[in-house]
């Protein structure tokens, strides 16, 4: 999509695309989100409570309000969206501000120490993708860490995910997310299933399948490749060093 184009969608996110998927928000709803971010993203934190972190798409700052109340004292969250960012302040939560990565980026050199991106690199243009990465390696100290949650093509119905949202522009594996990260100067870069979580009945049987189905993947891949080495879930995440 053209400039012009995205600005039309991004004005209207949330009317016209997150409200519909998941409702009206409120504080208790984005809290009852916090054991599954506390599975995925809690080893990637550091132990410095006044380390300087940013999450870029931050939507409408359930993910900054998390790291509030971890105890992290300079959080930013940052959103193209206005109908997003508007969320944020109604739901009382600070440190969320409008802006484009693209400009925001330039002018923050070395300031972070952790960059979250979480469903954001599938909205990037494949032509502004590596730019996009290397602004994020500048933004970061030496030694700080790029954490992405993405869209999975390995994935059995990752055209599901993928074409869920207009404003998707692509989709990766966890051999094209290293071959980009690793092209924009970044090291030891990890890339791991986004598995269910286990936090009751219910989701211990949809873990035990998800598992089953996932041995049965890697028979497939297999037999047909000679190799099982394959990530299968939905979505990816990745973690690289600058």
């Amino acid at each position: 999509m053209n400039m012009e184009q995205n600005r039309r969608f991004y004005d209207k996110y949330v009317s016209t695309h997150t409200g519909n998927l998941y409702g009206p928000q409120d504080l208790k709803k984005i809290e009852g989100q916090f054991f599954a971010w506390r599975s995925y993203f809690s080893a990637f934190l550091p132990k410095d409570r006044n380390a300087k972190i940013l999450d870029l798409g931050c939507g409408n700052g359930g993910f900054v309000h998390w790291l509030d109340s971890l105890g992290y004292k300079n959080v930013f969250g940052l959103d193209i969206s206005n109908e997003q960012v508007k969320a944020a302040e109604m739901l009382g939560i600070k440190g969320v501000s409008r802006g484009d990565i693209f400009d925001f980026l330039p002018s923050r050199r070395g300031e972070f120490e952790v960059i979250f991106a979480r469903d954001i690199l599938e909205h990037i243009p494949r032509e502004k993708t590596l730019d996009f990465v290397e602004l994020v390696a500048a933004s970061l100290h030496s030694g700080g860490s790029f954490v992405v949650q993405t869209v999975n093509a390995e994935n059995l119905l990752w055209g599901r995910l993928r074409h869920a949202d207009f404003t998707h522009e692509q989709a990766f594996t966890k051999d094209s997310l290293r071959q980009v990260m690793s092209v924009a100067g970044f090291k030891d870069v990890q890339v791991c299933p986004q598995r269910p979580i286990v936090h009751g009945f219910i989701s211990l049987m949809r873990y035990i399948l998800w598992r089953s189905f996932e041995l049965f993947m890697r028979g497939y891949l297999l037999v047909e490749t000679g190799s099982h080495d394959g990530i299968f879930t939905q979505n990816v995440l990745a973690v690289a060093k600058k």
